[in-house]
């Protein structure tokens, strides 16, 4: 079986697409013996800054000589994106070869049913157990505390913001969110907190005697001396100054702290990241018939203020903006944060999916009366109408949003 029949499988190997709970996972992991993935484990969780936080910590972690592992969650157009090993997609077949193993395990009786979650994160165990690599760094999923990833004891933890989202299965509070969140934490682990954790979260770490190192208190980013520059501070020996690339500076300083966890990181290895570190779908920009496409996947009010926060730091101010998102998301709170730092025309476009959402029905949520489109091919050509070469059009609001525009980025020869 291939990738896509595989995938199309283990979509339909449960009743629920999500069922909150770690006994399926837990049973799994003991059959597969996947306890220890890895030497060392890193787990990164919080609503908004984890894959980019990830991939900061990847870097670091490759160019201090480590083998790497690195799971991400969710993809933006392929599968295999979730899976990397020392910075490069995992191939079809070892994909593949997880699935196969996972299955054949999991119909020996009493035959245990599994999400297409839960599959997936036992698929990057396997993967990451079998990959020989030093560490295994873990994205948690929606939540913490009932993740499948959670079945692992890692030895570094990090939180890298709370804010509403997923309320559905996590709570309506900060502080419940936050509680969920702050269940991958473990007695004795190295702790790295974004600002303004939730008392929840702090809570849970006075109950495990855990001395976090919080960001805004044991270290800080600020403006450098430079533009296009930011600086990092910490402890009593560490003022850098560091070029503004792809990733925001706030995940970089996480991962760094992280990093200092497992290894010692020179300011020329900070540097590199910070310049070069990039994941799909997160400030992303590319060129595309004369114009700057932006690309970013914020689909929350905090995501919103701080993607509108990086636009500024880099100059760019939209002309025009692209906006699809899924049913259950907060859209008035999006728009707002995102029309208050933006003077450009709209198009909003319905999204696709079990969760999408017409457009017609956003713009009524979010109180606007903008232009509507069917999908992304047309509302990219109306931007392109209403904008001049050299514009800059921001397309957000879903991971959904961001895999329709790519793809027409990508097969643009053939429109």
């Amino acid at each position: 079986m291939n990738l896509d029949g595989w995938l199309d499988y283990i979509a339909n190997q449960h009743q629920n697409a999500i069922d909150m709970g770690l006994g399926r996972t837990e049973e799994m992991v003991r059959r597969l013996r996947l306890s220890e993935p890895a030497p060392k484990v890193v787990t990164v969780a919080g609503t908004n800054g984890k894959g980019s936080t990830v991939t900061a910590l990847e870097s670091l972690l490759l160019q201090a000589g480590w083998g790497v592992f690195s799971t991400l969650s969710p993809h933006v157009v392929r599968f295999n994106e979730r899976l990397r090993l020392n910075g490069a997609e995992l191939a079809d077949e070892d994909i593949c070869a997880a699935f196969a193993a996972i299955e054949q395990v999991r119909q020996q009786a009493p035959v245990v049913p599994l999400t297409y979650f839960e599959f997936s994160a036992l698929a990057a165990l396997w993967c990451a157990r079998h990959s020989g690599a030093d560490v295994v760094l873990l994205e948690i999923g929606l939540g913490g505390r009932l993740d499948a990833f959670n079945v692992i004891d890692a030895d570094v933890a990090v939180i890298t913001s709370i804010g509403l989202d997923h309320e559905k299965f996590l709570g309506t509070t900060r502080e419940a969110i936050g509680a969920e969140k702050a269940g991958i934490l473990r007695s004795g682990q190295r702790v790295v907190l974004g600002e303004d954790m939730p008392n929840s979260v702090l809570a849970r770490c006075q109950e495990l005697d855990i001395k976090p190192l919080c960001a805004g208190v044991d270290f800080s980013i600020g403006d450098g001396s430079e533009q296009q520059t930011w600086r990092l501070h910490w402890g009593d020996e560490g003022l850098i100054n560091l070029p503004l690339g792809n990733l925001a500076p706030s995940n970089i300083a996480l991962a760094h702290q992280a990093a200092l966890g497992l290894t010692q990181i020179s300011g020329k290895q900070l540097a590199h990241t910070a310049k070069h570190a990039f994941i799909p779908g997160r400030m992303q920009q590319m060129r595309y018939r004369e114009r700057l496409l932006v690309h970013d996947v914020s689909h929350n009010p905090a995501a919103a203020k701080f993607l509108c926060r990086q636009l500024a730091q880099r100059n760019l101010e939209p002309q025009h903006v692209l906006c699809a998102m899924l049913a259950d998301k907060d859209h008035a709170g999006v728009y707002a944060e995102v029309a208050a730092a933006t003077t450009g025309s709209w198009t909003l476009v319905d999204s696709q999916g079990e969760r999408g959402f017409a457009a017609a029905k956003l713009a009524k949520s979010m109180g606007i009366e903008g232009d509507q489109a069917p999908d992304m091919t047309t509302a990219l050509d109306r931007a392109l109408v209403s904008t001049e070469p050299g514009d800059v059009i921001l397309v957000f609001g879903s991971f959904n949003a961001i895999e329709q525009s790519l793809w027409l980025r990508q097969h643009d020869d053939a429109r």
